[in-house]
């Protein structure tokens, strides 16, 4: 599951490759993309088709030998769920499938299949991925190596980690991010969910972009909406934030707390599935660099983990994550740009100090732009450390 145009296809690609290696013949693999406007319109009784007429080419191969099906975006039509299912059920076959909504696929899968898959997500492209694809010098003590990494570090903020926008002109970048966005609100929102006032989710969803990193009120959107004649109640503004996170553009990110219902309650803060695409998007970002870097750490984070927060201390101090790691382990994450100013870096290590103590966590990060240093403090120690370390070295991962 993820995005569009993150390398779901290729990644299925490389797959099919691997079978290929390991000496699967290559008539025992399927592919489809039902991305294809040649399966429409795709109705219940026509799935029978898919595998009948395999069969009828390899009859030989029905229960003796096994079959690898690859289904790419197989979500854009109803009940493939229960295709899916009796194709395992009958068939000796192992299934692939990929699609662009978190929510309609973990619902279908668990509904039909009940237990059967394993499931991945996938995102842009981290720093570290960015960096394996450029190739960089093997000694990481060397004078080269250091200029490699900037050079890799200034290009990355610039071009973000969608495969197809790296070496390409500013221009074309920014047009395609605009392409993927709007492909991403008519395919994986406007038509999945038959929106009914589509130049109001595009009204939302600019101002979502436009809001990266702050405190989204629901309530302030609903008078802003009001105020141009749209009549929408705050119900129907919250589904389809909510429908825009299913598809991997957004991400909400709610208050830590104990309680279900004070997390509910709390404003969130939001973030984009990339910081160059909310860049290209945006009519604000590019004059904030701290919000385009705290949009990355959250997405090096939310890679690791779904359990991603800010977090508000009792005495109304603000660190920007804590994010519960699968191994069950905390980490408190606040960035700083530029931690120059006095007055910013004591109001940063004042937060993350009182965050510290009320999680009893003795390690936190502040994450910088060029700035390493270790703070020691009556609650434990903070790590500043530079964003190319933090996001190449997964250093929150290391308590």
């Amino acid at each position: 599951m993820g995005v569009r145009r993150c390398g779901k296809s290729t990644l299925m690609e490389s797959i099919m490759a691997r079978l290929v290696t390991k000496g699967v013949p290559r008539e025992n693999i399927v592919w489809l993309n039902f991305s294809d406007d040649r399966f429409l319109p795709l109705r219940l009784g026509d799935w029978d088709i898919i595998h009948s007429v395999y069969f009828s080419i390899y009859p030989e191969k029905r229960r003796k030998e096994k079959v690898y099906f690859f289904f790419d975006e197989i979500q854009l039509y109803p009940n493939w769920e229960l295709f899916v299912e009796r194709l395992r059920r009958e068939e000796n076959c192992e299934i692939y499938i990929t699609g662009s909504s978190a929510r309609m696929l973990s619902k279908e899968i668990g509904t039909a299949l009940r237990g059967r898959t394993l499931s991945w997500e996938l995102f842009p492209f981290s720093f570290g991925e960015y960096l394996i694809r450029c190739n960089p010098p093997r000694n990481k003590k060397s004078s080269n190596y250091r200029l490699f990494m900037q050079n890799a570090w200034e290009r990355y903020k610039e071009e973000g980690g969608f495969p197809a926008v790296f070496g390409i002109d500013a221009s074309l970048r920014r047009q395609l991010h605009r392409e993927y966005f709007n492909a991403l609100l008519l395919r994986d929102v406007i038509e999945r969910y038959n929106v009914r006032y589509p130049q109001v989710l595009r009204h939302l969803a600019n101002r979502v972009i436009n809001s990266i990193g702050t405190l989204f009120s629901v309530r302030k959107v609903h008078d802003e909406l009001k105020s141009l004649g749209y009549s929408l109640g705050r119900d129907t503004i919250t589904q389809f934030l909510q429908w825009m996170e299913d598809a991997y553009f957004i991400f909400a990110v709610p208050a830590f707390s104990a309680s279900v219902a004070r997390r509910t309650r709390e404003f969130r803060k939001l973030y984009c599935v990339d910081h160059s695409m909310a860049a290209s998007l945006s009519t604000r970002i590019l004059k904030n660099r701290g919000q385009m870097l705290e949009n990355m750490v959250f997405c090096a984070l939310r890679q690791e983990t779904p359990g991603v927060y800010y977090y508000r201390t009792g005495e109304g101090y603000e660190v920007d994550f804590i994010a519960l790691l699968p191994d069950g382990e905390k980490v408190l994450v606040q960035v700083c740009e530029d931690m120059s100013i006095p007055e910013t870096r004591s109001r940063e290590i004042r937060a993350l100090t009182s965050a510290m103590a009320e999680t009893k966590l003795t390690v936190g990060y502040i994450v910088t732009e060029s700035l390493s240093e270790i703070i020691e403090t009556p609650a434990g120690t903070i790590r500043c450390v530079p964003a190319p370390d933090f996001f190449n070295q997964r250093l929150f991962a290391v308590q």
